[in-house]
């Protein structure tokens, strides 16, 4: 088998010639950041977490009260990305920031520099506000800047007539499942208050402890970040290097790494008869509730490119403590006892990362009543996001921030996991990549199997069953895993078969060539997320494609539909909320491909992607936004008429 190494490309988009207020990517961190969140603080701030936490706090009672606010604090030019120019001058920074996220965020916005603040609001005068913050001392370094943070939001709100405390105290209402480090570390003052508002917060406490409005923000590293691409296709295919990893786990991160297949490296090659034969040996058991016939399951598992059948390993799991995403310390050998689904990921990923935790929780879901005996954990494989905030926003938006426990740390605490786990990341020309791997681990602490995840939405829930089925046969009495579905590969269906996917408004929305009313028209496609709203500013951008639909078929264009990647979703209701929230609604269809069928056909790679096909039904262009941006509707009819061009002209 082969491994698809995940590649994050981290791409900086000029913001010459774009759209004013569309928050693209233009090598300013901060425009990435808040479009989604509420705080922008690099890692290397010098900012304890404790003093992120509570400013994070402090962020969302403002909200809660009605004085919503965002800030950005930049400690050092490298901060600002590509607009160093404005380094030292917070009011001008203010204005461009505030102009770049006008799409996405309208209200407040506060800058801190050592020598100032900026204020921002749009369609408001700032002279009130920044007769409030003059009075305001600004302390040196991380922590003067945080704390200068928090009095100029204190003061800021007094003088609109809202009272605000700095909340301080334990951590509220923090999972249950698992102590957070050891003994010594538990009650640690990093936490989320209740008073917060209702809906993220810890299980224990039934309310909402808002979501840590941490953000680390290293220069060019929160811009659009995606995994594998075409792009790299394009560039050439370059062997992955990895560290030296440890001998027990080598030769079987060495067996599972697969070659690149589109939008991927080439990190390996093919396994040896042998071992593909003890692997599959190991992994397909006799299913505990009675599923298909164990030879026929192996040969399907064999053949199914899309999914890895995993490879057997032993020894202890070496032990580390950690953050998550609430603030609290965590160690692996606190779980000891439970059966153990550890991931490493990416916490701004928009390619295989969601497959892997969507697959994660399916899998603790099929256990039923025995999926209380298994703990699931994420360590971030990003070494360009590594705030508690990062790892709580992807939590948040995949439904998962009372699923597992999601951790992160200081650079050098995630390398000595990295390194630990034979978990290769690079970074290569701004570029990160990091293998998708998913180990199982025994209740005894041991290392059990280890999983690569394939770039196949159609594959999940096979995946799923997989962990699930090896997590059961390490657990007292092997409870039965209660799925059925063979692992034989699933077909994708692509632009050339005719086929109707359910509509968000009722009914279906065709799909394919030859549609009724559209003739033997080319048809135009986004695929989208609800959970692309934590690096990009989704719903402006949904809302701006009105304007492309408006004057498509007028301009002999074809006409937009959007297909909502349902197989990630993280529940029913995520994509009727988002599309709620929109300003209006969108003039063009949005289907839901909850089999992830459509997405493996249309050779989708990441969330937002464009697809083009041509009457027949053979995709002739797509466009990935995470790594490229998005286009503007003059663009975007621009690259259309290019690609119907080149289609047209016989090669």
């Amino acid at each position: 088998m082969t491994l698809r190494a995940l590649l994050t490309i981290l791409l900086v988009l000029a913001g010459l010639g774009a759209l004013a207020g569309t928050a693209q990517a233009d090598g300013d961190p901060g425009s990435d950041v808040l479009v989604y969140q509420n705080l922008f603080v690099a890692t290397d701030a010098n900012v304890s977490v404790q003093q992120q936490v509570q400013l994070g706090n402090l962020l969302s009672a403002a909200r809660s009260g009605g004085f919503p606010v965002r800030v950005a604090i930049i400690a050092q030019p490298s901060d600002l990305g590509a607009v160093t120019a404005l380094w030292q001058k917070p009011t001008a920074y203010a204005d461009f920031l505030g102009t770049e996220l006008s799409l996405a965020y309208t209200q407040r916005l506060l800058i801190v520099m050592p020598n100032g603040f900026g204020f921002h609001w749009q369609g408001h005068s700032a002279a009130a506000a920044y007769r409030v913050l003059d009075g305001l001392h600004i302390g040196a370094d991380g922590p003067g800047l945080a704390t200068a943070a928090e009095n100029a939001v204190l003061a800021l709100a007094h003088a609109s007539g809202v009272r605000l405390t700095v909340p301080t105290g334990a951590v509220t209402g923090a999972p249950a499942d698992g102590a957070a480090g050891g003994p010594a570390q538990q009650g640690q003052s990093a936490a989320r208050p209740a008073a917060t508002s209702t809906g993220t917060g810890p299980p224990s406490s039934g309310r909402s402890s808002s979501r840590l409005l941490l953000i680390a923000g290293v220069a060019l590293a929160a811009a659009l970040a995606v995994g594998a691409s075409a792009w790299l296709l394009r560039g050439g295919r370059r062997p992955l290097r990895l560290p030296k990893l440890p001998a027990r786990l080598e030769r079987a991160v060495r067996e599972r790494r697969r070659g690149a297949v589109p939008g991927t490296w080439l990190a390996g090659g093919f396994v040896v008869a042998a071992a593909a034969l003890i692997v599959v040996h190991s992994v397909i058991q006799p299913s505990h509730s009675g599923t298909q016939d164990s030879a026929a399951q192996a040969g399907a598992l064999t053949s199914n490119e899309n999914l890895d059948p995993g490879a057997s390993l032993s020894g202890p799991a070496p032990d580390f403590t950690l953050t998550d995403q609430f603030g609290q310390a965590v160690s692996l050998n606190s779980f000891r006892g439970k059966a153990v689904i550890l991931a490493f990921n990416d916490a701004v990923c928009t390619t295989v990362c969601p497959l892997t935790t969507a697959a994660l929780v399916q899998a603790k879901e099929m256990l039923g009543a025995a999926g209380d005996q298994v703990q699931l954990l994420g360590v971030d494989a990003n070494p360009k996001a590594t705030s508690v905030e990062a790892v709580h926003s992807y939590s948040e938006l995949h439904g998962m921030l009372h699923q597992w426990r999601y951790l992160t740390g200081s650079l050098a605490q995630l390398q000595r996991v990295w390194k630990a786990y034979s978990v290769g990341v690079t970074i290569s020309q701004n570029q990160i990549d990091h293998e998708p791997a998913t180990f199982v681990i025994g209740p005894d602490s041991k290392l059990a199997k280890l999983y690569l995840t394939q770039s196949a939405y159609s594959a999940i829930g096979q995946f799923a069953q997989l962990l699930a089925n090896e997590a059961a046969s390490l657990l007292p009495g092997h409870p039965p895993v209660f799925s059925h579905l063979s692992y034989a590969q699933v077909s994708g269906i692509t632009p050339a078969t005719a086929t109707s996917l359910p509509s968000t408004s009722g009914g279906y929305v065709s799909l394919g060539p030859g549609q009724p009313g559209q003739g033997s028209r080319a048809r135009l496609y986004l695929f989208f997320a609800t959970w692309d709203q934590e690096v990009t500013s989704l719903g402006g951008q949904l809302d701006a494609l009105n304007a492309y639909q408006a004057t498509a078929n007028a301009a002999g264009l074809p006409e937009l539909t959007s297909v909502d990647e349902g197989s990630v979703e993280p529940s029913p209701t995520a994509l009727p909320s988002f599309l709620n929230s929109l300003r209006q609604p969108l003039s063009y269809p949005v289907a839901i491909d909850d089999s992830g069928r459509v997405a493996d056909g249309y050779g989708v790679q990441g969330e937002p992607w464009f697809v083009l096909a041509s009457p027949a039904g053979k995709v002739i262009w797509s466009w990935e936004v995470a790594t490229s941006g998005w286009l503007p509707a003059a663009a975007l009819q621009q690259h259309v008429r290019a690609a119907l061009a080149s289609a047209a002209t016989p090669h």
